[in-house]
């Protein structure tokens, strides 16, 4: 998103606020409503020039566009209160938009439309809090390693890291099952990092990668004496952590050496795409979310997303950041070479406190130590 397009969406926001303030005091067929809803609908076909929708999201205190965070102000705080008294995580709204769908808008800010309102074609709606999958845990033969998972939950699994229409919702069954899969191996006493995914027998980084990360955040998640339905839901927010990079240009995942400045800009919307694509698709823990958007932010906010002051990441997203970044720096890519195990730790100590959550990333790697050692 350029700065142009970041500036036309905070105005397109706050002319529609406005707007609803405007109905609030007089009517929906007021001259001022009906100038002010037809110059955000300007804005809004401005703004989606380059693009086929937009998808404005909040995430606590903060209200983001197409992975882009807004500047705030009093009207952003206002769509903030009224998507929550709604029960409003993110909507979409897409090139096509009528005046009906920013009329449609206007009702709901100015608290003159149903609690729950109908999505049109070119609007839509979706709640944030989408609570645990708790009856989803399918398919729990045991999955000691890569090559134990079945053929067809392969296909499906590795179906989710290619890139595709990011409209197309995926079967979350595919993931729940290899998670609990690895969770019932992993009790009956197989070592979890024996089922990490060695790069000779996977070539594809995104999904190596994934695994890995799921892996190694049941590997913790057990070392801190979590289970059930918790255990559960870290191994898919691992699994899911990277899911938004299947909006980044290939071209900029493989390069080589340094990104340039506009292309770290498109990196950095992975994180908060990937949360936005989960809220599309039922039945995935309210945790794996959280922790697509929050794995980059690192333990003292000083990562992407910005945030607000005093921001809490969630205990997941803590975990997840530190198999994501082991794993990063155990895994050979075409521009870096693997590191060994001591000097991984060796910076993984370094960054403890800064980056990552320093109990933890103790934890861990006395944890990691101790198993490669039986």
């Amino acid at each position: 998103m350029t700065p142009r397009q970041n500036e036309l969406f905070g105005e397109f926001v706050r002319t529609v606020v406005q707007a609803a303030g405007t109905m609030s005091l007089y009517s929906r067929q007021h001259r001022t409503t009906v100038e002010q809803a037809s110059q955000a609908l300007f804005l809004l076909n401005e703004a989606l020039a380059d693009d086929d929708s937009a998808t404005i999201m909040r995430l606590g205190d903060d209200l983001f566009v197409n992975g882009f965070p807004l500047e705030k102000g009093p009207q952003i705080d206002r769509l903030l209160m009224v998507m929550a008294e709604n029960g409003i995580g993110h909507f979409t709204i897409s090139r096509g938009a009528s005046g009906d769908d920013i009329e449609l808008l206007l009702m709901i800010i100015a608290r003159q439309a149903e609690r729950d309102p109908k999505p049109t074609l070119h609007l839509r709606f979706g709640a944030l809090d989408l609570g645990a999958a708790k009856n989803a845990i399918v398919g729990t033969a045991e999955i000691s390693s890569i090559s134990a998972i079945p053929a067809q939950l392969m296909e499906g699994l590795a179906s989710l890291f290619n890139v595709h229409n990011p409209m197309e919702q995926f079967d979350p069954g595919v993931v729940l099952s290899v998670v609990a899969g690895f969770v019932t191996a992993f009790r009956n006493e197989a070592n979890p990092f024996l089922a990490l995914v060695p790069l000779r027998e996977m070539d594809e980084y995104s999904f190596a990668h994934s695994i890995n990360v799921c892996v190694l955040n049941l590997a913790q998640g057990m070392s801190l004496g979590f289970e059930g339905q918790l255990l559960h839901d870290i191994g898919v927010a691992g699994m899911l952590h990277d899911v938004g990079k299947q909006f980044i240009p290939e071209d900029i995942l493989n390069k080589p050496g340094n990104l340039k400045e506009n292309e770290m800009e498109y990196m950095r919307q992975h994180a908060v795409r990937g949360a936005e694509y989960l809220l599309n698709n039922p039945g995935i823990p309210r945790i794996a979310v959280v922790s697509a958007f929050e794995h980059h932010m690192k333990y003292d906010l000083s990562g992407y997303p910005k945030v607000s002051k005093g921001w809490q990441t969630n205990l997941c997203s803590q975990i997840t950041m530190i198999s994501d970044l082991f794993d990063a720096l155990r895994t050979r890519r075409v521009y870096k070479d693997a590191m060994s195990f001591g000097k991984a730790a060796g910076i993984m100590l370094w960054l403890a406190g800064t980056d990552l959550n320093p109990s933890l990333t103790l934890s861990f790697l006395r944890t990691l130590q101790k198993l490669e050692e039986t």
